[in-house]
């Protein structure tokens, strides 16, 4: 596999699994300490990037580097994704209750 080829499978694995992960640029770039601008040229298969931050990248999309790096994303765990959209899920949902217990308590304090 030549540089060309292995930019492009990283370019789309990452963009494959920032999707289901329903992170947008930013978010991904808030998570891994990168600029917005840059997970969009790595996207857009414009720029390569440090293994430093290929390793980020994985650690934010929960995978490894080699997987971001493989050229089928057949290997996305469903387990794994359907598991951190539960947890995500679930935190969304405590934390609308717990700003609407704060609301009914600051109104009912008025």
């Amino acid at each position: 596999m030549n540089q060309l080829e292995l930019r492009k499978c990283l370019s789309s694995n990452i963009k494959k699994r920032r999707k289901i992960y329903a992170f947008t640029q930013e978010k991904l770039a808030e998570e891994t300490g990168l600029s917005a601008q840059t997970i969009n040229d790595i996207e857009g298969c414009r720029t390569w990037v440090s293994d430093k931050s290929i390793i980020r990248i994985a650690e934010a999309l929960h995978t490894s580097p080699a997987e971001l790096l493989m050229p089928s994303d057949s290997n996305i765990d469903s387990d794994r994704i359907n598991l951190f959209r539960l947890k995500r899920d679930l935190q969304e949902s405590v934390n609308r209750q717990i700003e609407e217990i704060i609301l009914k308590y600051l109104n009912s304090s008025k």
